[in-house]
């Protein structure tokens, strides 16, 4: 009974695990370039059944016997990076990647992330900027950022023409382009807040942390005029929150019935 009992609290937490995500996915189904997030579960320590002082029936096989278990609990949350559908906007400004890949942009604080949201607008300094105010990198033919309120370089609006190399057309200022941005690995990238992500630190044999390789993509193209959507399907959020409600009903019932069991042993123990 107390096997079950722990059975059932770690199949309730992994699946408030899981409800947390698919209730993030359902609130970011507008976020443009949003990527939904799941978890990945596994078995907890399992023993077979097959062996001396068990009421197990037959001969079977080890392969074919009775197992018992601790439940499950999730190993992670991991991102799916399917692309979403590109919607045009006819609002020039709006940027999408067809392909893999990554905006680079910088906070007032000089820090860097990167963003599948190319909902772009230019401000009053003539700076490319994010919704959230943040600058997306530019780079010259150094490979220098140009895009800073420091920089003498300011964009037009009517005049902002851009590639699907992602090159800046019709500026006066040199060759400049929008650079996409890569990772190895499919979870290479972590979220941190405001569809916003950064490199995943990655801990080798020795103990030391290194993070994830950035590097600039040459297999995607930029859309002008279009905006990525989240890839959140409404259909499928809905139908994984049935299953886990029920799962985490069924694991709520189990527990409810070994604590009455309980009850009852204990009764009949003071008596």
């Amino acid at each position: 009974m107390i096997r079950s009992i722990w059975n059932s609290r770690s199949g309730m937490s992994a699946q408030m695990e899981k409800l947390d995500t698919i209730s993030n996915n359902m609130s970011n189904i507008s976020t443009p370039g949003y990527k939904r997030i799941d978890v990945s579960f596994e078995s907890l320590v399992q023993e077979t059944l097959k062996r001396d002082g068990y009421p197990t029936k037959g001969n079977v096989s080890e392969k074919d016997a009775p197992f018992t278990g601790t439940g499950v609990r999730t190993t992670g949350i991991y991102k799916d990076n399917s692309q979403g559908t590109l919607t045009p906007t006819n609002n020039n400004t709006d940027l999408a990647i067809d392909g893999e890949g990554y905006f680079k942009v910088i906070d007032g604080n000089g820090n860097e992330a990167y963003s599948r949201s190319g909902s772009f607008s230019i401000d009053s300094n003539g700076v490319l900027v994010d919704s959230n105010g943040n600058t997306l990198v530019i780079l010259d033919e150094n490979g220098q950022n140009i895009n800073t309120e420091q920089s003498n370089v300011q964009f037009q609006k009517a005049s902002f023409k851009v590639d699907e190399q992602g090159n800046i057309l019709g500026n006066t200022y040199g060759n400049l382009r929008i650079p996409v941005f890569n990772t190895t690995g499919q979870n290479s990238m972590k979220s941190i807040g405001e569809n916003l992500y950064s490199p995943e630190m990655i801990i080798d044999d020795n103990g030391n942390e290194t993070q994830s390789e950035v590097y600039m993509s040459e297999n995607a193209d930029v859309l002008q005029g279009f905006i990525e959507n989240s890839n959140v399907e409404i259909g499928k959020e809905m139908a994984d929150l049935i299953i886990t409600q029920r799962a985490f009903q069924l694991n709520s019932s189990a527990l409810k019935t070994a604590d009455e069991m309980w009850q009852m042993s204990n009764n009949l123990k003071g008596r």
